[in-house]
């Protein structure tokens, strides 16, 4: 129902629509403030639109649209553009809208540089917020600090961070102790990790983290017995033999067996091993496949 034409005694529309106004939440006050303060904000990145041949990546503080231009995104790749210059190179072009594409739904931070209020828009710069909260990181975060990473992006091998303005790089064996097969099965793309900062290269603005520095390792009072035998969950096959892993009280320990004389082993399987060697100092186990069990 239209408030300003209800049929109501005493009625003064001036009054009417100063009543609305106040139940209206003025985003353009929260655009402003941010733009005079130079305040780091944090949106979803909504769509991307092209503007004078330019890519921008599109964000929305209630209903009033930020654009952020392809060269004030703070890509930090060779392949990518990062001025107005590079915008006549097609392949860097290409390059850059694909990664565009691939941030599209998550949150990305920027500061506003500039509004045009009649069409209900304003320009923003991820570089610009990324380089503000950066230098306060690298003042901040030191080596054997315990911090919290938000994931970006996650590779079977790596996964890249950032920890405040800074990118940091978590490899596949410093996710966990023991066995990891593919990290895109593990971790996904805006998740959240405590890490200990293991290496800072204050010449890239970068950072080494690790997720395993922070988790009891299961090696210490472990209670295994040799020429014991265990149920175990097949973690990984590899041309000379499989990775398996069983359970203590301290967690999960990984081991290698060679290959079964008749059964071939998929990841997943669950079986039960023999212990044959426990390696303390050099953190090895090995195991002699007995016989399968059922899967879960």
């Amino acid at each position: 129902m239209d408030l300003l034409r209800r049929m109501v005694e005493g009625y003064d529309e001036q009054k009417a629509m100063d009543a609305i106004a106040l139940t209206v939440k003025d985003y353009w006050q929260d655009v402003i403030r941010a733009e005079q303060n130079r305040l780091v904000l944090q949106e979803e990145v909504a769509g991307i639109e092209t503007h004078g041949e330019t890519p921008c990546a599109v964000v929305y503080i209630g209903p009033i649209k930020g654009l952020i231009p392809v060269y004030e995104f703070g890509i930090d790749q060779d392949s990518c553009i990062k001025t107005k210059e590079d915008l006549k190179d097609e392949e860097k072009l290409k390059s850059s809208y694909q990664f565009l594409r691939n941030v599209t739904g998550q949150k990305v931070a920027f500061m506003i540089k500039g509004h045009v209020k009649k069409d209900n828009v304003f320009m923003a710069s991820r570089k610009d917020g990324l380089a503000w909260m950066r230098k306060r990181t690298v003042g901040e975060v030191s080596v054997g600090d315990t911090i919290l990473a938000v994931v970006r992006k996650v590779l079977p091998d790596r996964i890249y961070t950032d920890i405040g303005g800074m990118t940091a790089t978590l490899a596949i064996a410093e996710y966990q102790h023991g066995w990891s097969e593919n990290l895109t099965e593990l971790v996904q793309t805006g998740d959240h990790m405590v890490v200990k900062c293991i290496a800072i290269n204050e010449e890239k603005n970068t950072a080494t983290i690790s997720r395993k520095a922070l988790i009891p390792d299961p090696w210490e009072k472990l209670d295994l017995l040799d020429q014991s035998e265990y149920i175990a969950e097949i973690m990984g096959i590899r041309e000379d033999g499989n990775y398996f892993r069983v359970k203590t009280k301290n967690g999960y320990i990984d081991g290698f067996l060679r290959h079964p004389r008749h059964e071939k082993l998929t990841r997943g399987d669950k079986a039960l091993v023999k212990i044959i060697s426990i390696e303390k100092d050099r953190k090895r186990l090995f195991g002699l496949y007995l016989r399968p069990l059922t899967r879960d």
